[in-house]
């Protein structure tokens, strides 16, 4: 789901000032939502993630996520934000994973197609 915000953004710039956010809420999305519903980490991360993107409308988010920073936790939410203003662009919720290992390498991928 892409909120109202995050499109305008992603028209102006797609590729810099960009973040991410897990959490461990589960509740369903909202166009209105402005942040997760249970962040995990009390800031945006600007490390850790790669941005692409194809066509003319096409950004695929990857995110790379160390179980060694969320041991115990599990993950059931991730964000992504323009870091400026923190505005949130899309929340997805996902099935849950985790309890988090210090060992576990988690990569997940965003595409957003802005329509």
């Amino acid at each position: 789901m892409i909120t109202t915000g995050g499109r305008q953004f992603l028209r102006n710039k797609i590729n810099t000032g960009i973040g991410w956010q897990i959490g461990s809420g589960g509740d369903s999305t909202n166009p209105n939502a402005a942040t997760l519903d249970s962040p995990i980490t009390s800031s945006i991360q600007s490390s850790g993630i790669t941005i692409s993107s194809s066509g003319e409308s096409t950004v695929d988010y990857k995110i790379d996520i160390s179980g060694s920073a969320y041991v115990g936790r599990t993950i059931k939410e991730i964000g992504i934000y323009e870091t400026t203003g923190n505005t949130l662009i899309c929340r997805v919720p996902l099935a849950a994973i985790g309890p988090i290992v210090s060992t576990d390498e988690i990569e997940v991928i965003i595409t957003l197609e802005v329509e």
